[in-house]
């Protein structure tokens, strides 16, 4: 049974971008797969400091849910879903930060299975995914799909992007796929 993590950097409970990540995370519960879901709007995460002292420690100073909750789940998981909302063209905060502190853990990540959501008005949408994507490549993870790209801004409108639904149960489908091959690795 694969373990499967799915990270929301949205706020806003019950959105778009949640509406969309739990789209993919029952399709691979479905499957078979372990399905854990995270909120990073609800956990404490500072920035990273660029202190380097991981570079010493082998781990972040930081003391914080990142540490604590975040990377334990990161290093068990088999398949990672980062999903976020597009803010200013982008991911948002809460994305970014998570991305930046997972540096600590470089290397840890390999031949990990990873996909991409975001939900926009329309603009930045490319860039929100092709920037969790090099977080995703960064880490040597495993990517083979294009990720979903919705368009939604008031809560549950993404549900009418009906191509934005087919890509989620796809993207699901196939990164249940490529961590069976990776298995193999």
């Amino acid at each position: 049974m694969y373990k499967v993590l799915g990270i929301c950097g949205s706020p806003r409970i019950g959105g778009n971008t949640e509406i969309l990540l739990g789209r993919c995370l029952e399709e691979l519960e479905r499957l078979g797969a372990k399905i854990e879901f995270l909120r990073l709007s609800s956990l404490r995460i500072s920035p990273c400091t660029s202190c380097r002292k991981c570079l010493e420690l082998g781990e972040c100073c930081i003391h914080d849910d990142m540490c604590s909750i975040v990377v334990p789940k990161l290093l068990e998981a088999d398949i990672i879903v980062v999903a976020s909302p597009v803010y200013f063209n982008n991911v948002s905060s809460y994305v970014k930060v998570f991305i930046d502190r997972t540096w600590c853990i470089r290397g840890r990540l390999k031949n990990k299975v990873g996909g991409g959501i975001v939900v926009g008005r329309g603009y930045g949408l490319e860039l929100a995914l092709t920037t969790i994507h090099a977080f995703m490549l960064k880490h040597s993870m495993i990517l083979g799909h294009r990720g979903v790209s919705a368009q939604g801004f008031e809560k549950g409108e993404v549900l009418r992007d009906k191509r934005a639904l087919k890509d989620t149960i796809e993207l699901a489908n196939r990164l249940y796929e490529l961590a069976s091959m990776a298995k193999h690795l």
